[in-house]
């Protein structure tokens, strides 16, 4: 698996109250384990923690006080840095299963597509 990294900045998608709603690229899709140990790091510091990030298609998304972004951003550095790090010390046979489940993934995908050209005529 290629490690995941941030290929932007964080960008707004929302305001309330003085919070913004924001995104952040990805290079890659996330693997469910890459998610997981994304969301488990060794280390966090309040009020950021990694349960408040959303793993979405190839994007973070979080909400944030102005005066936190740049703390969120390095912190989400450091995540994306350790969940690349586990994952490229799991076993060979741990990286087959997932192969297979790219494969599944993109076979789902691939039909999801498919599907969406029959219907869009209706």
């Amino acid at each position: 698996m290629e490690p995941i990294k941030r290929t932007g900045p964080p960008t707004p998608i929302g305001v309330r109250e003085g919070e913004y709603d924001l995104t952040v690229p990805l290079s890659a899709t996330p693997s469910v384990d890459w998610r997981r140990a994304f969301h488990a790091p060794d280390t966090w510091k309040e009020p950021c923690h990694p349960s408040r990030v959303t793993v979405k298609d190839r994007a973070l998304m979080f909400t944030s006080e102005e005066a936190h972004v740049r703390l969120w951003i390095n912190l989400i550095d450091g995540w994306i840095a350790e969940a690349n790090q586990r994952c490229a010390e799991r076993p060979a046979s741990v990286t087959r299963r997932e192969g297979e489940q790219s494969e599944d993934e993109l076979e789902r995908r691939r039909r999801l597509q498919e599907a969406t050209e029959r219907y869009k005529d209706l």
